[in-house]
């Protein structure tokens, strides 16, 4: 996992800063949609947090790195027990932005990995893996260097964390917050 990590923000650091670049660092949330049926059952929807950090790394197209959060209480299909989930997506990847004056639209796509944990009364389980997201939005520019950012999010994570296939991506529809530093 660390390695994952450092493969990613390092690439940022050296191609964004070395060329001084705009980095622009962003809070997020979004209501996340599972897309797999019997995880809907169990837990349903609910909001994701997160943090993302970008630049651009060549004519229009930018390196972004993010992180997310959700967690979510349900209830076991046959026992109606308690259960609770927590995802935390980390991963990065590229997009490409056309400019309009100060407003960006932009589609990407990249890896995330993805860490499970599901705590119930049959037991708990602990999972990571590596899954694809695919991201569109648009990204508007405030006065003073602060960004406004509504995208849509596609992620798709298909993981056996015990006799069972699940897939742990869905839809993400959000607003990030953030600002943007001149390099230039």
């Amino acid at each position: 996992m660390k390695k994952c990590v450092v493969f990613l923000i390092l690439p940022l650091l050296l191609s964004g800063l070395a060329n001084a670049a705009d980095v622009t660092f962003k809070v997020k949330g979004s209501y996340f949609q599972p897309y797999d049926t019997a995880f809907k059952d169990i837990y349903g929807g609910g909001v994701m947090y997160g943090v993302e950090a970008s630049t651009e790394i060549w004519r229009h197209l930018e390196m972004w790195i993010d992180g997310g959060y959700f967690l979510k209480k349900g209830e076991l299909s046959l026992t109606r027990e308690e259960t609770r989930l927590s995802i935390i997506p980390v991963g990065g990847g590229v997009r490409y932005s056309l400019y309009l004056g100060n407003s960006r639209i932009y589609a990407g796509i990249g890896i995330n990995y993805y860490l499970y944990k599901e705590t119930n009364p049959i037991g708990d389980i602990n999972w990571g893996k590596v899954g694809g997201i695919f991201k569109v939005g648009s990204f508007v520019k405030l006065a003073g260097g602060w960004v406004i950012d509504f995208f849509v999010n596609y992620s798709y994570c298909e993981m056996k964390p015990a006799d069972y296939k699940i897939n742990i991506g869905g839809i993400e529809m959000g607003i990030g917050i953030g600002y943007s530093i001149t390099g230039k």
